[in-house]
């Protein structure tokens, strides 16, 4: 059975998958036989005899080609490639273009979603800093993790936690309290991914051009995803029609997207912004929801993601996240767990200054315990700097236990500081 490739595949990724395979089969994993059955000469010979064979790395990366439904790791390569942003990305807007004027530029170092939302509210005319935007966002406080994420599919049993931002649903979860809170509605248009997948192009024309055009002739940019997540300030006849500013990036270069967007976040008619006090409320009972991975709990406007056991938020994630560490067969390269510090440390980066400044808008009884919850995460941000996530580290059993160590002194920090949240909330 062949397994199926996610929207938006990543050869280096998937090259790495297979130095995975070939590392885990020197190591005497029976978990990769099922892949390596794909090499004719292994296909009916026992887990033992596949063990025992002597595989190189191009077999290896044949066996995976295989297992996505292709005969050979070239014609893999080269779907896998023409999937990807295309140089035609950087190709001008056409003469008749519908550009919006002065685009906003974003900044590297970010929460790329957190960024793409700052940018459009401060076009939109909202008074809001980026920390509060990766705060009230609750992207500032997430340690986002997918129970059943094996990396594309493949038999590995191995999860890939920190595959993100390109998996969105931790993103998108305050969207409502977001605009709401800042006086710029944003919603999340529909997405039919198996139509997504047959007609990229179809999809757009039919569930969100009408919606994109009509913001951006309102004078409002939107939020869309493909490979990147982009602040879209333009339209024109072209393949694929939408320009933008890439959120990460600090240089004013408005390019055309290489794919069609399969999220697209759209800004409404501005309305009065939430009282601020009771946005403090309302986002630090979202912290603590997020930290009990109990996100979309009694949350007002509904939540734009389906709640699902697989999803974790907090101490879950955490919890996950040690436990494969000490699990060899399941832990993955050292490169998933680089890229949850990495993540985890952009996001982090916001929490003491979003609390701290939430601090000076209420009394001592409330500013205190946030003051305190403040200082815990800067200490988290200093754990997360000393993480050593290297692959030599990673190669022996006593490095992955140094990290997971660490991963439980963060999560014992974090649960610190979700412990003054709550009194700061219960003091409101």
């Amino acid at each position: 059975m062949s397994h199926v490739l996610p929207i938006r595949p990543d050869l280096e990724h998937l090259k790495n998958e297979a130095k995975a395979i070939l590392k885990r089969h020197r190591e005497g994993d029976t978990s990769i036989c099922g892949v390596l059955r794909q090499l004719n000469r292994l296909a009916d010979v026992t887990d033992a005899e596949v063990l025992a064979a002597d595989v190189t790395l191009a077999e290896v990366q044949f066996s995976l080609a295989r297992l996505y439904g292709f005969k050979s790791w070239e014609q893999f390569r080269q779907v896998v490639v023409s999937m990807r942003p295309l140089e035609s990305s950087h190709q001008p807007a056409a003469s008749d273009a519908y550009l919006l004027p002065n685009p906003p530029v974003g900044r590297g170092g970010v929460n790329r979603f957190a960024q793409a939302y700052h940018m459009l509210m401060s076009y939109c005319g909202a008074s809001c800093d980026y920390d509060t935007v990766a705060g009230d966002s609750g992207l500032a406080f997430i340690l986002q993790a997918d129970r059943t994420l094996t990396p594309y599919g493949a038999e590995v049993k191995e999860l890939d936690l920190g595959w993100w931002p390109l998996d969105s649903w931790g993103a998108m979860l305050r969207l409502d309290f977001l605009g709401r809170a800042h006086g710029v509605p944003l919603a999340a248009l529909p997405l039919h991914e198996t139509e997504y997948r047959a007609d990229e192009s179809r999809h757009y024309q039919r569930h969100h051009h009408a919606h994109v055009m009509r913001s951006l002739q309102a004078g409002r940019p939107v939020v869309g995803v493909e490979h990147d997540i982009w602040v879209i300030t333009g339209c024109d006849e072209g393949s694929p029609p939408l320009l933008g500013q890439i959120a990460c990036s600090d240089v004013a270069q408005i390019v055309r997207l290489g794919h069609h967007p399969w999220n697209v976040m759209v800004p409404g008619e501005p309305v009065k912004p939430m009282d601020r006090l009771r946005a403090d409320a309302e986002s630090l009972t979202f912290i603590i929801q997020l930290h009990q991975d109990r996100w979309g709990e009694g949350v007002s406007g509904g939540c734009p993601i389906q709640r699902t056991s697989s999803y974790l938020s907090g101490q879950g994630a955490f919890a996950l996240w040690s436990q494969l560490l000490r699990d060899g067969q399941r832990c993955g390269p050292a490169h998933y767990s680089a890229n949850i510090v990495g993540c985890t440390s952009r996001n982090r980066k916001s929490a003491s200054p979003y609390l701290q400044r939430m601090a000076e808008r209420h009394g001592s009884k409330v500013a205190g315990p946030l003051r305190e919850a403040g200082d815990l995460y800067e200490q988290v941000l200093e754990k997360l700097a000393a993480a050593d996530t290297s692959s030599q580290a990673f190669a022996s059993a006593a490095g992955r236990e140094r990290l997971a160590d660490a991963v439980d002194q963060i999560a014992a920090l974090e649960a610190q500081a979700v412990a003054y949240i709550e009194r700061a909330r219960q003091a409101m």
